[in-house]
């Protein structure tokens, strides 16, 4: 649990990081995003996912980075893809997405997999945020499904490899780390790859 100081510097960071990444205009989003996912099938780091192995996506919601853009790309690499769903009030799994499956309501105003697709464990997550800086610290929306998710597979000794996607404007001097905040590996944007020094 963050102390009062981290949680306030954290609401406020996210408040100001959400209204600058949602004041992105249409064409400009579109346009990143697109660069973004070409520079992550380009730059990210392959040695680190097995073959035929799982990717974690996002289906993207509000002004986040427009990743349904990988797709088709991360298919024809022969890659097996999943979705996240909540379970419960703070829970989180991975559902296989099979191509042309059918996307329902997953919670928090996104979609994913039917009840009856199976748990996976992706090699990889490709994980959304709200700001991050130059360690790869990452600023999430709050609720901690991706930090309790990456903890538990940690305890089970099979950490996925952890890459955010984000515009470049989303980049802070310096993200409030709380006592659990994990940095990611990567974080690609319009511009570069990001990974900690």
């Amino acid at each position: 649990m963050d102390d009062v100081a981290t949680r306030d510097r954290k609401r406020n960071a996210r408040r100001e990081m959400r209204a600058s990444r949602n004041a992105i205009p249409a064409e400009q989003h579109a346009i990143a995003s697109r660069q973004i996912c070409n520079n992550l099938i380009t730059y990210l780091d392959w040695d680190k996912v097995p073959d035929n192995g799982c990717i974690g996506l996002f289906w993207p919601v509000q002004s986040e980075v427009d990743v349904s853009l990988l797709e088709r790309p991360l298919r024809e690499k022969g890659l097996r893809l999943a979705l996240p769903v909540t379970v419960g009030a703070t829970g989180m799994i991975f559902r296989r997405w099979d191509e042309g499956a059918e996307l329902v309501d997953a919670g928090y105003g996104t979609v994913g997999p039917k009840a009856n697709a199976p748990e996976v464990f992706p090699d990889c997550l490709l994980m959304p945020l709200l700001a991050f800086d130059a360690q790869c610290n990452r600023l999430g929306y709050g609720a901690g499904h991706y930090d309790r998710y990456i903890s538990e597979r940690i305890i089970q000794n099979s950490k996925p490899y952890l890459v955010g996607l984000a515009f470049d404007l989303q980049q802070l001097d310096k993200i409030p780390v709380g006592e659990y905040d994990l940095p990611l590996d990567a974080i690609l944007t319009e511009k570069e790859i990001v990974v900690p020094a």
